[in-house]
Parts: structure tokens; sequence; C-alpha cells
């Protein structure tokens, strides 16, 4: 699947869940008044979680820059080795050219 085509899955997905919210939103007042009544009847235990969820949002994101790391050092494997000073052993001199 090209570039193009998966942003245009991805467009129709997210508009798929936009007008899905929509729906529910005007032909269901109801849900929408008790979705808000229960949520304001569970907001002593949305406090007590807070921290833990704070704690579990801060692992993720270190566990996404120890991934993101990980694939840039794949990325450049054998550059810094190739690089390094002490492979160029005759360096600034002419290279010979074997024919």
């Amino acid at each position: 699947m090209s570039k193009p085509q998966r942003f245009q899955l991805a467009l129709f997905y997210g508009a798929a869940a936009v007008l899905g919210t929509a729906y529910g939103v005007f032909e269901q007042p109801q849900a929408i008044d008790r979705l808000a009544n229960s949520m304001k009847q569970s907001l002593p235990l949305m406090k007590e979680m807070l921290p833990f969820s704070l704690l579990l949002i801060l692992a993720l994101v270190v566990y996404g820059l120890f991934r993101a790391a990980g694939s840039v050092l794949e990325r450049l494997n054998g550059v810094s080795i190739a690089a390094h000073s002490s492979l160029h052993t005759n360096y600034g001199k002419a290279r010979k050219q074997i024919v």
C-alpha cells in the first residue's frame, strides 16, 4: 500500500469516527446526559487514579524514546564505525587506486 493510499484510508477512518460522534451527539442527547452524570459520580475515583495515570504516561513516553533511539542507532549501524578515526590509517594522503 502506497503512502497516498494509507493517507486516504486514515482520512476515511477519521471521517467515519467524526461522523459517528456527530450522530451520537445529535441523535442521542440522553446518552450524553447519562455519560455526563456518570463522569460526575466517578470524579473522586479519577482523582485517586491520576498519579498512576501520570506514571503510566511517563513510562510510555520513556519507552517510546528508547524505541526511537534504538531505531536511530539501527539506521546508523556501520556509519559510526566507518567514520571512526582509527580506521583511517592514511588520512590526508592520496588514495591508491587498485586496477
